[in-house]
């Protein structure tokens, strides 16, 4: 169930979202359990997505609100918006439930993620003749992008990234060397939301900049643990010409454009957790209603029902301090948001990959050997089991984000002091 902070948009959603955010287009593609479901295994098998099926998600309104998360721009009201829903109307809470649904339908919602955090830096950094031009472009779905961050020796220690842009002595491009891994999507995209070294070290000499698929840009997929249709890549960039104009904002500002990013991939990794966790508790349940051990169905024995009741709480919570946040900002300025929320936005990441950790564990010991297969009544959760690093790794580890929550608070605090002190 939802808490009361959504509710009220729960009709607004789960009524319509299956029939009409496909108007348009054949009556087969009208709900996600006829046209994504089904086909899902087939995806996973074969490693990809069909591509037409992208462009189909585009012309359903899906690709604009995941582009822009919680506000749509009134400039793009002339493209196709999930559900029918108006761009004012658009929020937080219709944002969160539409990822709700996606990931219930299964992996196809990872061709999503390059979107996702690719891009906000775009839409809130970027001149506006370039969001201009590339914006049409990804909105339509015939142009993917994603964003390349990490370094084979810089994750979670951003200020350390070494990848350069250096630019022409005419000021017209940069010339690009280095390389990224495990950049999601980065196989099937056309651009590269790329942190760069335009500087000095550390974070005062990092910049973003917009790379275009182009020469001396190769791209070699990396087998990963989970994610199969992530398209989880090792990007190498030798001797890239990138015009100037592609730079995100201006020089330096690099390290800021990507801690900011970082609050709202954070908070859309704790949509998919408490979806993931829920699907892989429906599975059990279901398992444990018909099962029977000594006598009895699982679900009557004790110590079954409180691995129910632990896993219960724990995602009951997760999803009330998720709509908590979610609450928050919607009524605070992006600026605000970022600077009153970021640390809590980093703990709630770090909750969500621990409860998703503990649920996917009590599941698929709930299914016994059933949940160590591939196939049958324990695929769902087997997949969400392997799946969990890819809600613990992403958008920070663990210990660093920790520190981060206690550090941003203390921040605060002091903040706090000051300005009672001049009082």
């Amino acid at each position: 169930m939802f808490a009361h902070g959504a509710m009220k948009y729960v009709l607004t959603i789960l009524i319509v979202i299956f029939d009409q955010w496909i108007s348009g287009i054949h009556s087969r593609w009208k709900r996600l359990e006829i046209n994504i479901a089904p086909f899902s295994e087939d995806w996973v098998q074969s490693g990809a997505v069909d591509p037409t099926i992208y462009a189909k998600c585009a012309s359903a309104g899906l690709l604009v609100p995941i582009a822009f998360g919680k506000t749509i721009p009134p400039q793009y009201s002339n493209y196709p918006i999930a559900a029918g829903i108006k761009p004012q109307d658009w929020d937080g809470f219709h944002d969160f439930i539409l990822w709700d649904e996606l990931i219930r339908a299964g992996p196809i919602a990872s061709i999503f993620i390059g979107l996702v955090v690719g891009a906000p830096p775009l839409q809130k950094f970027a001149s506006a003749s370039l969001q201009q031009k590339i914006f049409p472009e990804i909105l339509s779905g015939t142009k993917r992008i994603c964003l390349a961050v990490t370094e084979p020796d810089a994750g979670s220690d951003v200020r350390n990234v070494r990848t350069t842009a250096e630019k022409s002595a005419d000021g017209s491009h940069y010339i690009v060397n280095g390389s990224k891994k495990w950049i999601t999507n980065g196989m099937f995209s056309d651009y590269f939301m790329t942190l760069v070294r335009t500087g000095g070290p550390g974070a005062g000499g990092l910049s973003m900049l917009l790379i275009p698929r182009s020469e001396g840009l190769r791209t070699r997929k990396l087998e990963v643990v989970a994610g199969p249709l992530s398209a989880t890549t090792y990007v190498t960039f030798e001797d890239v010409k990138v015009p100037a104009e592609y730079l995100i904002g201006a020089e330096g500002q690099g390290f800021k454009q990507t801690m900011v990013n970082f609050n709202h991939e954070r908070l859309w990794i704790a949509f998919q957790a408490i979806r993931g966790c829920r699907v892989a508790l429906e599975d059990a349940f279901s398992w444990a209603l018909k099962r029977e051990a000594f006598d009895k169905t699982l679900i009557e024995q004790p110590v079954v029902r409180n691995k129910f009741g632990n896993c219960g709480r724990m995602v009951e919570s997760l999803q009330a301090w998720t709509e908590q946040i979610i609450y928050e900002l919607e009524n605070l300025d992006d600026a605000d948001g970022a600077r009153l929320l970021g640390g809590t936005t980093a703990l709630l990441k770090v909750e969500s990959g621990m409860v998703c950790k503990y649920v996917a564990e009590e599941c698929l010991k709930i299914m016994g050997g059933l949940g160590l297969t591939k196939t049958g009544q324990g695929a769902r959760i087997e997949a969400f089991y392997r799946a969990v690093p890819s809600y613990t790794v992403p958008g920070g580890s663990e210990d660093v984000l920790i520190d981060l929550g206690v550090r941003e608070a203390l921040k605060l605090h002091k903040q706090a002091e000051k300005a009672r002190a001049k009082i």
